[in-house]
């Protein structure tokens, strides 16, 4: 009986927690690699170590 639930309820839910955790795991990646990059590059692009360091430690917080 209980293969006949509807998964509806579930599934929702557990797709867009994964798309937020695709999302989170793509942000970390970008950081790591932007915390890699020279210091002429980073001022290039108006970006101070800094900030990478912040947004390292708060990566809910997206600005």
């Amino acid at each position: 009986m209980l293969g006949n639930l509807p998964l509806v309820g579930i599934a929702g839910p557990l797709v867009d927690w994964l798309g937020r955790r695709a999302d989170q795991k793509a942000q970390l990646k970008a950081t790591d690699e932007l915390s890699e990059s020279p210091e002429d590059m980073l001022s290039d692009i108006g970006i101070s170590r800094d900030d990478i360091e912040t947004a390292r430690r708060r990566p809910g917080r997206v600005s």
